[in-house]
């Protein structure tokens, strides 16, 4: 620990340089996501089995000169019936991707109840409300995205409802509702977490300490997992950055609380910086050493599951010898650069107080042990009785109707038999 204090600027240098170096380097993580992030089921089960044999069929089918590419439903619709009116446009709308426009956006073929009447009843729902049309969908060169936003472009001018959806629909549509969770999760996240620091330590510096420690942590592990991805195969999935964020924020917070507390009393005691710095990582750090590396083993031994979703959650373990590696490097630079500074604008003593709330609960579980229970079950009781444990296997159901895919599969599920 002298040594990390002796080169401490050397020490935030290098943090820096490395954080800066891997940030820029680093391959994207929401493209691994992409086309590595996919949940699938382990090999040897029936899915799977069944899965492989349609792929090879779909190879050979393919050798014979059969069309391949995005299997894509187009759904056109209108409450209270389509109409000649509505019908029309449909048909005319279709009629222009299924020409030069369509060829442009990489449509292979088109396949719809206007040319083919035979299909009227598997295309066109019983109320008259909803119309289907097949396409097979070939991206070239482009990122699923563009093929997503160019296909709706072509018929932004459409008056019906109109959608898109398809399996390679939905799950870009659910990446982006990750990525769109995962900022939500870091904004709420810091801002809870600064509150409660502010709370604890009623002081403008410390709070900082934990939040750029832990944000260090997180951006460099991040960046070394999506390394490990792309050259080494790691396991991840859509919840790989939000499982990061959570556990790092959630315990990084937790072992920056004890360690800044132990200063706050050391420095009380000691006087001098350094010396109060040693002494809490003499104590407290090995509290936090060992409880990082319980987690660590935790996370580390999850890799073992033969589900991806599981597997994926292998790289907290990564951000966790980061953050272990911050803890006794980053912050006792800040705890040694900031001193009593760090604890401003709290006045007079440094020393910490007794909390008479917790010394009273205390004092009064271990006094009134039967009645401490009591009061236990009085509160969790009715959470347990409300929690009715549903589980749902609808997948649709994580990212809600907000997106076009999720509507136009509704639609279909409302005005068509299942299949």
């Amino acid at each position: 620990m002298r040594y990390v204090l002796k080169f401490k600027w050397l020490v935030l240098a290098l943090w820096v340089v490395a954080a800066a170096g891997l940030m820029l380097t680093a391959p994207n993580m929401a493209e691994l996501v992409r086309t590595k992030g996919q949940i699938t089921v382990p090999d040897g089960y029936s899915s799977k089995l069944a899965g492989e044999l349609a792929a090879e069929i779909g190879a050979t089918a393919g050798a014979e000169g059969e069309a391949g590419g995005m299997s894509t439903v187009l759904i056109f619709h209108k409450e209270g019936g389509l109409g000649e009116e509505g019908l029309a446009e449909a048909k005319a709308t279709i009629g222009r991707l299924a020409g030069e426009e369509g060829k442009a956006l990489g449509i292979l073929d088109l396949t719809t109840h206007f040319d083919i009447p035979e299909l009227a009843d598997q295309m066109v729902s019983e109320d008259g409300s909803t119309v289907l049309a097949l396409l097979n969908v070939s991206a070239g060169d482009r990122g699923l995205g563009t093929v997503r936003d160019e296909l709706y472009a072509a018929i932004d001018n459409v008056s019906l409802d109109h959608y898109y959806t398809g399996e390679w629909i939905i799950s870009e549509d659910v990446v982006q509702s990750s990525e769109e969770g995962l900022k939500k999760t870091e904004y709420i996240t810091v801002g809870f977490i600064l509150v409660i620091l502010f709370i604890v330590f009623r002081s403008a510096a410390a709070p900082l300490v934990p939040l750029l420690a832990v944000g260090f942590s997180y951006l460099v592990s991040q960046s070394i997992v999506s390394f490990l991805v792309e050259y080494a195969d790691f396991p991840l999935s859509n919840f790989t950055q939000i499982f990061l964020v959570a556990v790092l924020f959630g315990i990084g917070t937790d072992y920056c609380i004890l360690l800044i507390s132990r200063y706050k009393e050391e420095l009380a005691h000691r006087g001098d910086r350094t010396e109060a710095i040693i002494h809490t990582y003499k104590t407290a750090g090995k509290t936090v050493l060992f409880s990082g590396l319980a987690v660590l083993v935790g996370f580390a031994s999850i890799g073992f599951s033969t589900f991806v979703l599981y597997q994926s959650a292998v790289a907290v373990a990564v951000g966790i010898v980061i953050l272990l590696l911050a803890l006794f490097t980053l912050v006792p630079f800040f705890l040694s650069a900031l001193g009593n500074a760090l604890f401003w604008p709290a006045k007079g003593s440094l020393e910490h107080k007794q909390s008479r709330l917790w010394g009273s609960v205390g004092s009064f579980s271990l006094r009134r042990p039967v009645w401490a229970l009591v009061i236990l079950l009085v509160l969790i009781v009715p959470f347990l009785a409300a929690y009715k444990g549903t589980i749902s296997f609808n997948s649709l159901d994580e990212i809600g109707e907000k997106y076009d895919s999720v509507k136009g599969f509704n639609v279909i599920a409302e005005g068509f038999s299942p299949g």
